[in-house]
């Protein structure tokens, strides 16, 4: 019922379908493990821990300043986007000329889907996201971010108890976020982050030294 990933690499591209405004430059998750009830699935909750999470973004380039490479990455969002559309309009289709049911209906698979999700437990501890811009502010290079030492989300009753809701509707959901040790950060006239070699090419323990995590 476990699943555990380690030393991951977030591929810059996995966040374009978001249409975020930067461009990840590089990214790191130390452990993702998933902790899955299979024997009482929609009576236990899914347990969902992240732990050390990094990633490092910096303006996304315009139209005149992109790379090759970037280009790339542009163009495969694109597809990423249109492709989604055509899905989403082919299932569409699809189920109104079947009479077949409609996301959000009653069907038993969306009540089990959503009691999941309504109950996950998700704990991210060790975290840092950090946005370097020598590009907004010619001359003067900064950098924002924040550090997290644990986020922990978990459903709740409503006297603010843990508890297990199999009825739970999404859009009535009780939430209990505790934050530890959350700082925000900004620095003027800061160089970006150099290293000897490139992002992609550290190894997991050369993450661990060049990124400052909380422990």
């Amino acid at each position: 019922g476990d699943v555990v990933l380690k030393d991951l690499k977030l591929k810059a591209e996995a966040l374009n379908s978001l249409q975020l405004p930067v461009t990840v430059k590089a990214g790191f998750v130390g452990t993702i493990t998933l902790k899955v009830p299979w024997k009482s699935l929609g009576k236990e909750p899914v347990i969902v821990l992240i732990d050390r999470l990094f990633i490092l973004a910096h303006p996304a380039p315009d139209g005149q300043t992109l790379k090759e490479e970037d280009r790339e990455k542009l163009f495969e969002a694109k597809l990423q986007q249109i492709e989604a559309a055509e899905t989403a309009t082919l299932e569409a289709t699809s189920r109104s000329s079947k009479g077949g049911p409609i996301p959000g209906g009653n069907s038993w698979l969306y009540n089990l889907i959503s009691t999941i999700i309504g109950n996950l437990k998700v704990t991210i501890s060790n975290v840092h996201i950090r946005y370097e811009d020598s590009v907004s502010n010619a001359g003067h290079p900064f950098a924002s971010g924040f550090t997290l030492s644990k986020l922990a989300a978990v459903t709740v009753d409503e006297d603010g108890n843990e508890t297990f809701d199999a009825g739970v509707a999404l859009d009535k959901l009780r939430k209990s976020v505790e934050l530890h040790m959350l700082a925000i950060y900004h620095d003027s006239d800061s160089n970006p982050w150099k290293l000897p070699k490139k992002w992609e090419d550290l190894n997991p323990g050369e993450w661990s030294e060049v990124v400052p995590f909380l422990y």
